[in-house]
């Protein structure tokens, strides 16, 4: 598995509208909007570099009023914490 995360700039005053629509890929597994130089992070998960190519490629650049993204592919995740039941 491939995770990313995905900096988005976007044509003002569209942010909820790309926000909206990058919410229903099945890519995405998180989005989050933003104040800064960028608009929007995107987390995805893909099964390999070419799908995550392919999404960025086909699929979020062409979405309209986005401008630019940088793309950070992550080089190891936190490990997923255990869930414990309390004691009684």
């Amino acid at each position: 598995m491939i995770s990313a995360f995905t900096l988005v700039k976007i044509s003002p005053p569209k942010n909820v509208v790309v926000y909206k629509r990058m919410k229903r890929l099945a890519m995405v597994r998180d989005v989050t909007l933003v104040y800064g130089e960028y608009d929007l992070v995107v987390k995805t998960r893909t099964d390999s570099l070419e799908e995550l190519n392919a999404f960025i490629y086909d699929v979020l650049r062409r979405i309209p009023h986005i401008t630019m993204t940088t793309t950070m592919i992550v080089a190891k995740e936190p490990p997923k914490r255990k869930k414990y039941q309390n004691a009684t």
